[in-house]
């Protein structure tokens, strides 16, 4: 090689100083260039239009969100004002349990994304008795588990999530779309989440894996044993050929096409959004918790090493795979967060949401009112109806916004006590993020309920930050962990003020009001 290409690669190796974080949200891309501070030198966004082709099904084009992906990265780094050789590597956070399969040798998809908000597997209540199938299945895993004390056969941690998840929907696919059923049968099927699909496109079908976080969150890849599960997959007549290969979280997956960038990019870390987020926020000891609140509210405790069965509300997942080190979460969630707040905009109860707490503050209660949104956390109802109960002649704007935000706070403390209950840990630091942290008035209620103190950084993309935090450890722009937690920088410290006592009769009402909702 002649000296000065040598000394030309030396110096673009050398001004390598960069990551790409990508978030692939449900309603939002968000693309950020972190430079070796973790400071967000450029950005760029793309909002997510979901399709609607029947009632009650969600999906995304394929096509749509390729092009919205590769344009926001070209965008974001030159805003930054970088050029693509000065990209360490990407790292890619993207919306857990959204699907898509394609065919292998031609690449070309059998369907739309089919999204985590999707409900098409309730059709399948038409076919089969979901609920007995489920009972059977946790009978023969009970059986199974007893008679040879192997925890392979614990009981299948996806059969916890609601009718939303995968598994379902992936058996849908081969039932009722005979060209992916047909390609199966010929081994000529791919399954892949949205982060599988875009690495396959990347590499212009030259890579197909996925990593342990994406798969633990499909309900068809078991996480006490790291694999797919052959016995579920049999179940739900799901061939076992169409899963891709599961690679650690932080990993060089290979580059882009050069043709895509100009230059190839290495893809360094493919990573559910929660995961992301919770490794943006360093929770990286056991009893670390993280709080993200946004469409909806994700509540993430690191337990380490040690992986906790499925327990009522709450189940587990992997959070991310290094080398030999494999970290554990528990997870509980709740719906219609950011939701039920954009809705109120929408019917303009307010303007501008950063209004939302002072309107709150200004009043001393909301006089008796309550909100109970749609949500499942403690009772698995399909039918609770959302509502507003307690209305008066004096009721104002303010007491409906404060009931809204009061009912977040109140789930979140109904949430925190089950974890609390279940998770046999000793809780550490909660940190908060996603764009409902951003409401003063939830956070400090949310602070007095639990009376712990919780941390809100000043970076609110905590999945994109993750998901360049992880990148970077394996492209070597940050050597360790360690390294990481220095770079964090808290905007904002809750901590209680008031006794939850003085809570207790808006929280019991709250309560009553729920329980007034349930089975509509």
């Amino acid at each position: 090689m002649p000296c000065e290409q040598q000394e030309s690669g030396a110096a673009a190796a050398a001004a390598a100083l960069f990551v790409v974080g990508v978030d692939v949200g449900s309603t939002v891309l968000k693309c950020h260039v972190y430079d070796r501070a973790a400071a967000v030198r450029g950005s760029s966004y793309r909002k997510l239009e979901s399709l609607y082709p029947r009632p009650g099904w969600v999906e995304l084009d394929p096509e749509v969100l390729w092009n919205q992906f590769i344009s926001a990265v070209k965008e974001a780094v030159q805003v930054a004002g970088l050029h693509m050789r000065q990209i360490a590597g990407l790292g890619i956070s993207t919306q857990r349990s959204t699907f898509i399969t394609w065919h292998k040798r031609t690449g070309k998809p059998f369907h739309n994304f089919i999204s985590w908000q999707d409900l098409r597997c309730a059709e399948l209540a038409n076919s089969w008795n979901r609920s007995l199938l489920l009972k059977v299945i946790h009978i023969i895993f009970t059986v199974l588990h007893f008679l040879t004390r192997n925890d392979r056969y614990l009981a299948p941690s996806s059969f916890t999530f609601s009718a939303k998840q995968a598994s379902l929907k992936l058996s849908w696919v081969f039932k009722n779309i005979h060209e992916a059923e047909e390609a199966a049968r010929k081994n000529n099927c791919c399954f892949g989440t949205v982060d599988t699909w875009l690495l396959h496109r990347l590499t212009k079908g030259s890579v197909y894996a996925t990593d342990y976080s994406n798969a633990s969150s499909t309900g068809v890849f078991e996480p006490f044993t790291k694999s797919w599960n052959p016995t579920l997959s049999r179940l739900l007549s799901i061939p076992m050929s169409v899963y891709p290969p599961v690679k650690d979280t932080s990993f060089n997956f290979g580059s882009s096409d050069s043709e895509i960038f100009g230059v190839p990019i290495p893809i360094l870390a493919l990573v559910a959004d929660q995961q992301a987020a919770m490794f943006g926020e360093c929770c990286f000891h056991p009893g670390d918790v993280k709080l993200t609140m946004g469409t909806g509210a994700f509540w993430n405790v690191n337990t380490g090493g040690n992986l906790f069965s499925s327990r009522r509300g709450l189940y587990p997942l992997i959070g991310w795979k290094i080398g030999e080190e494999v970290v554990y979460l528990t997870e509980g969630s709740i719906s219609s967060i950011g939701t039920a707040i954009k809705w109120a905009q929408e019917i303009n109860l307010f303007t501008n949401v950063d209004e939302t707490a002072k309107m709150s503050r200004s009043i001393v209660d909301s006089q008796g009112v309550c909100f109970v949104p749609s949500f499942q956390v403690s009772v698995n109802d399909s039918y609770l109806c959302a509502s507003f109960l307690g209305l008066k002649p004096t009721t104002t704007r303010n007491h409906l916004v404060r009931a809204i935000l009061e009912s977040v706070a109140f789930r979140n403390k109904q949430l925190y006590d089950i974890i609390v209950k279940r998770v046999h840990i000793p809780l550490r630091t909660i940190r908060a993020d996603g764009g409902v942290s951003n409401n003063s008035f939830v956070m400090q209620m949310t602070s007095d309920l639990i009376n712990k103190k919780i941390e809100k950084p000043i970076i609110a993309d905590m999945s994109s930050l993750g998901a360049a935090f992880l990148a970077g450890l394996a492209s070597g722009l940050w050597t360790d962990k360690e390294q990481l937690k220095k770079l964090r920088q808290i905007e904002a410290v809750f901590e209680p003020q008031k006794g939850s006592e003085e809570y207790k009769p808006a929280l019991d009402a709250w309560t009553q009001a729920m329980q007034r909702t349930a089975h509509w």
